[in-house]
């Protein structure tokens, strides 16, 4: 029994449960923007496209990079490095997750399993398979894979992919590189002994700093476009506008003073960025419809 509990934390640590969690805010606050219906099954199923889709192709893509985890210290005591699963345990769990979660993003519509089937494609074959050992810029595929638990939320309140529902995606794959480039710096020596080439260290730190600040820059705007587009919101912009112009402000002084450390504070920094608008946003509208 005692080894069966253990089996299943191993699999939920693969699925990077912190970064579940903040990729879920972004379905669920897009799918609440959308005006999705307070339908207990179809949150149920919705829920399952999150933790299958996302949860699985981050367990997957873990189960790829097997060889870079075992290198990285960081990374070294992960379940497949640390051998508390076998590789044929993780990959039955995986397919079991992934299947999950395509199938109950078509039983709500096919947008929904598009959007699945699209981080899919992007996390494991542009990003992991295809990217990640050749070039700096595979964060760029990656974050296509981050943008989409927010763009099936919304397919799955509106029930089709709008401007609306692209443009709440493309905050999540904007505000991404922030937070990646961040990680690169901090663990650079690992990335390093596992030979992955990152931004910080192809091009330096002042590249990947202005690349934060364009990230802030950009997720703002967006922000504040769906605002206008929604005709409400404009409390949540504000906030976030603030949270943007405290993150620059971060930057800046990291471009004055780089250190791990001050990239270990822009790291815990950058997830409340976008994590607020998600919370946020539908709070705010939910509000302006009773009030």
């Amino acid at each position: 029994m005692n080894n069966m509990i253990n089996k299943i934390r191993s699999i939920i640590l693969m699925m990077k449960p912190k970064q579940l969690v903040l990729l879920m805010i972004t379905m669920y606050g897009s799918y609440f923007i959308a005006k999705g219906p307070l339908d207990p099954l179809r949150l149920i199923l919705l829920t399952l496209v999150g933790i299958g889709s996302a949860g699985g192709v981050t367990a997957l893509n873990m189960y790829l990079e097997y060889d870079i985890d075992s290198v990285m210290r960081r990374t070294r005591n992960r379940p497949l490095p640390a051998r508390a699963l076998n590789p044929s345990e993780a990959l039955a769990a995986i397919t079991f997750l992934i299947l999950l979660g395509v199938i109950s993003g078509y039983l709500i519509n096919k947008y929904v399993a598009f959007a699945a089937l699209t981080g899919l494609y992007f996390d494991i074959i542009a990003y992991t398979e295809l990217a990640k050992r050749r070039t700096e810029w595979a964060l760029l595929f990656g974050s296509v894979a981050g943008s989409m638990p927010a763009l099936g939320g919304w397919a799955a309140g509106n029930g089709s992919i709008t401007l609306t529902g692209l443009l709440l995606a493309a905050i999540v794959y904007v505000w991404q590189p922030l937070h990646v480039a961040f990680i690169h710096y901090y663990y650079e020596d690992d990335y390093q002994r596992a030979g992955i080439p990152t931004i910080p260290t192809k091009l330096g730190y002042k590249a990947f700093a202005k690349l934060a600040i364009s990230s802030i820059a950009l997720s703002i705007t967006l922000i504040w476009i769906i605002t206008l587009l929604l005709g409400r919101g404009c409390a949540t912009a504000t906030l976030s506008t603030l949270l943007g112009i405290g993150a620059l402000v971060s930057v800046a002084r990291f471009l004055n003073n780089p250190s791990r450390e001050a990239a270990r504070r822009m790291i815990k920094f950058a997830s409340p960025l976008v994590g607020v608008f998600f919370i946020l946003l539908p709070i705010e509208i939910i509000l302006s419809n009773v009030i």
